[in-house]
């Protein structure tokens, strides 16, 4: 068996330094039991459908620009996704199909806020010193197949590592 990895890597290290500010887990839902935010790595490991909150994901998705010639910066490419569920009567029906249109997007705000740094700066995520962070465009967001009116929003970042 090889030794276990200690240090973070890209994902890791992103999910650690969101954590640190406290509008990111103010647009998030929690397990029940011990309040831990909805804000996962590479899976969505909570069952969002019927829950009425919403959840993260954040995952590589690539790179985003070709090898740097003259130092070792790299460029990857980061996925970030959000679900909500639509708040519920007690039969289970929408009673405001566009509020989770309206949370969706205020959620996507509070990420894209830290993450979109189009004037560079020296961040660490964990163990990971970044030196830029741009959204390569503007997210997707719709409905999840079978989902009862979940939505997914999907948004890619650029991120210069160095």
């Amino acid at each position: 068996m090889t030794a276990p990895v200690t240090t973070d890597d890209l994902v890791q290290g992103l999910v650690k330094w969101l954590l640190e500010f406290p509008d990111i887990a103010a647009v998030l839902g929690t397990y029940p039991d011990t309040s831990t935010p909805w804000l996962f790595q590479h899976s969505l490991w909570a069952t969002v459908e019927g829950s009425q909150g919403t959840a993260a994901v954040v995952s590589r998705g690539g790179g985003w620009a070709g090898a740097n010639e003259h130092n070792t910066m790299r460029f990857p490419r980061i996925s970030l996704e959000l679900y909500a569920d639509p708040i519920r009567d007690a039969a289970r029906n929408l009673s405001d199909p566009g509020e989770v249109w309206r949370r969706i997007d205020a959620a996507f705000n509070a990420f894209d806020t830290r993450l979109h740094r189009p004037a560079g700066q020296d961040v660490r995520w964990g163990d990971v010193r970044t030196l830029g962070c741009l959204r390569l465009g503007e997210p997707s967001v719709y409905p999840v197949p079978d989902g009862e009116g979940v939505l997914r929003l999907q948004c890619f970042y650029g991120v210069a590592v160095g």
